[in-house]
Order: C-alpha cells, then structure tokens, then sequence
C-alpha cells in the first residue's frame, strides 16, 4: 500500500476519448413487447447465469464501454419478447419535488404501448411537466462528462449514460449478490398490503420501478439531484428531483420503509440525515441501507497488505478527494453504530463479497465480477474528475494513474473483493417524529 497519495510527475499514456450517445428522444407510433421491468430483470439474471461466459466476454472486449450492458439488454429483449401480460399505461412522470403529473395529461400517441425498449430506458426532456424549470431540466458540463444542474456540484459524479449504464450493472450485480431479493428488511408483508416506500438517490430509478412492480398495492417515490429516470413507469411508482440531504417536504411518519443504495459516500452528515430518516418513518418502519466498502481485500495471499496493487492506491486518492469534498467513501462501515446512536433498533447487517473480476469458481460469482469489474473500468474517468480535482490533480495525471489502475482490475493474479453491506434498522414502535 502506498504510504503517501504523491502525485505523478511525468505522463506515460494517453486513453482514448469515451463516447457516449445522445438520449434518444419518445417516438411515436412505434410497438413494443409490454413493459415488465421486474419480470424482465428476473428474465435477464436467469439467462445470464445460462449465457455462454466467453460471448460475454467477447460483448465487453467489442465495447469496453456499453459492452456488458449491450448484451444484457440484447437478452431482455429477446426474453421480454416471449412474455405475454396484460396492457401498460404512463404513470407519474420526473417533477420537482411536490408537483406530479399523471398519466391523463398525456398525448394519445405518448403510450406505453408505443415505446421501444430504448425509448423507456431513455429521457425525453421535452415531455417533462412544463412546472419543470429549465434549470432543473439543464445539465452541467465539465471536462467532457455531464453533471446534475439542479444543486449543482452536490454529488460528485457524472450522470451521463455512461453512469446510467454502470447504476444498472450495478443492480443486476445486486441483485445476484442478494440471491434476488430487493432488502432484507422484514417488510415484504406490509408492501403486499400496500405500503409507502421512499427511495433515496434513486439514480435511474430501477429499483424503486421494479420494487414498484412486484408491490402494486405500495407507492414507491423516487427521489435524485438528476432527471434522469423513464417517463414511463408503473402506475404506483413517482420521481422528484430533490435533495435528500436537507430537510424534506413531506410529512412526518409517513413511511414504512425507506431505502437508500450505493450513496452513502457522498452524503455530507450522516447524523443529520438519520435523523430527518428517524422523523419521517412510521414507529415500526424500516431503513435498509446497501452499499459496498470498496477495500479491496483477498482471501487466498494473492493481495496482501504490502501485495502492489495500483487499484488499491487509487482507491485511497478517492477516499481522501471525497474528504476534501466533505464526505467519506467508507460511511457504511459505520452505519450499525450510526443507526444505534440515531436511536433504531432492531438493527441487522448482512455482508456479501463482490469480487473483482471472474476468478471465482461460482459461476453467480463470475458474472458479479465481471458486472463489477466493467462498471469499474467504465466509471474511472467519470469517478475520477472532481475527487482528485479536489486534490488539485490535473486531468493528464488522472489519466497516467488510470493506466496502471485498469491493469490492476484485468489482472487475473489477484483475487480481489470489496465488501457489500446491507443494513437495517427500524424506527422503535413507541417512537414519535423526533425519534424520542
């Protein structure tokens, strides 16, 4: 491990430019299987565990950068083209927070029943709720990738289709960890029966769409800095652009189970926002926070403490640019003791190694690391830019440290992991709004 973050003098290779693609805009007129987005991502997992391992890695090696994804969605095609169900319908589309539009205000030719599977995993800025100011709607640009606009610089990373691509890796690699289940908590009765759910930094909504859809007696809000989620979503399912970080609108004890995903390093008070989680939940509601600690560690003497390994020098220039930044990368290793203190019991963590790379013999656990490995190797110049800015890195020593990084998470030596947690707790059944 390297015992100081010194910085490079002297560059040795330049990266080629990522691409991205512009968001493809809603057309009209145009067919497509019914969108069943918990169905399809069951459908996806299960043919990935049956796909040819070398045809996945031929996807990833043709596009290092849309590769694993391209050929996921290839197999949700396909598979959602062989289901049958009944018809689906727009529901709330993105709003600032506290203003909804429902599904009566839309076009006739704005169905679901036209979209194709691009349309729905797009966003089409025009179709947004005119209570939407431009700015809320706008982007910021920096550096070549593209930020939030709406409290601009608050999160720290991109939220370009390179980073959709990457959140939606991400919850497959999830899910596949978590054996399909979506939380742990012991809530799924509740949700049966209908329930209220808040998801924290939503991202592009997948989760809280396909919660949505397997519990259509619960609502299911979705809350980001980023419009970034579909217009076309289940009926019980709503998106706001808003801050979770600072007080929000709507009424004490209102929830029965808030979730928050993959976040927690860039939350700036976690006291603070425990606290506002403690108030809004009903006595009783649950919290389930999953996130992964990425210290990269290994069990067979492949990565050892003093093992050179680049990534792990990476990892801890990004620790400390989050700090400069005013949040901490490694928050949910100390969550447990957080949610005791902000007064929740009940509190239970589960712990999953998410290894880097396909070394596992498993072969659930291959295709976790390969999920893992290529949102890695596709986020690090995104993941890069503003932490080690932070630290005053120019862009050309980001980039020579990012050389030797990509040949850490390729190499096939070392058997690396991080560890994903998952966390939950729950709001006392004597506890008012404040917690007390």
């Amino acid at each position: 491990m390297a015992s100081a973050l010194a910085k490079p003098d002297d560059p040795l290779q330049r990266t080629p430019k990522m691409k991205t693609k512009p968001l493809s805009p809603l057309l009209a007129n145009r067919s497509s299987p019914p969108f069943k987005p918990a169905m399809a991502s069951k459908m996806m997992i299960e043919t990935l565990l049956t796909q040819d391992e070398d045809e996945l890695l031929a996807a990833v090696g043709a596009n290092s950068t849309t590769g694993l994804s391209t050929i996921a969605a290839a197999t949700l095609g396909k598979e959602q083209a062989k289901a049958t169900s009944g018809d689906s319908s727009p529901a709330s589309k993105i709003s600032p927070r506290g203003s909804v539009s429902s599904a009566e205000d839309e076009s006739p030719t704005d169905s679901a029943a036209n979209l194709t599977m691009d349309d729905i995993d797009s966003v089409n800025s025009d179709n947004y709720p005119a209570s939407m100011t431009s700015s809320i709607k706008a982007h910021v640009y920096e550096g070549g990738l593209r930020y939030h606009a709406y409290k601009s610089g608050k999160y720290a990373f991109p939220n370009d289709e390179i980073e959709q691509n990457r959140d939606d890796m991400k919850h497959s690699m999830t899910l596949l960890l978590m054996q399909g289940e979506f939380f742990y908590a012991p809530v799924a009765e509740r949700l049966e029966a209908g329930s209220e759910v808040l998801d924290l930094g939503t991202g592009t909504g997948i989760w809280a769409i396909e919660l949505g859809d397997k519990y259509p007696n619960t609502t299911v809000t979705g809350i980001d800095l980023s419009p970034i989620q579909p217009n076309y979503v289940p009926e019980n399912v709503h998106f706001f652009v808003d801050d979770f970080d600072e007080d929000w609108v709507d009424p004490e004890n209102k929830y029965d189970f808030i979730h928050i995903r993959n976040v927690m390093h860039s939350v700036t008070d976690t006291k603070a926002l425990l606290s506002r989680v403690m108030r809004h939940l009903k006595p009783g509601g649950y919290i389930e926070i999953q996130d992964i600690d990425v210290t990269p560690l290994s069990d067979d003497e492949t990565l050892t403490p003093t093992t050179p390994y680049a990534l792990r020098d990476y990892l801890n220039y990004m620790a400390a640019g989050l700090r400069a930044l005013g949040s901490e990368m490694h928050a949910i290793k100390h969550l447990p003791d957080q949610l005791e203190a902000a007064g929740f019991d009940d509190i239970k963590k589960t712990t999953h190694k998410a290894p880097i790379g396909m070394w596992p013999r498993d072969k659930r656990l291959r295709l976790c690391g390969l999920f893992l490995r290529t949102a890695m190797m596709d986020g690090l110049r995104g993941l890069s830019q503003r932490p080690m800015a932070a630290l005053g890195w120019t862009p050309l020593q980001i980039e020579m440290v990012l050389v030797n990084v990509r040949k850490a998470l390729m190499d096939p030596k070392i058997h690396a992991y991080f560890t994903f947690h998952a966390v939950y707790a729950r709001k006392p059944l004597n506890g008012t709004a404040n917690g007390s």
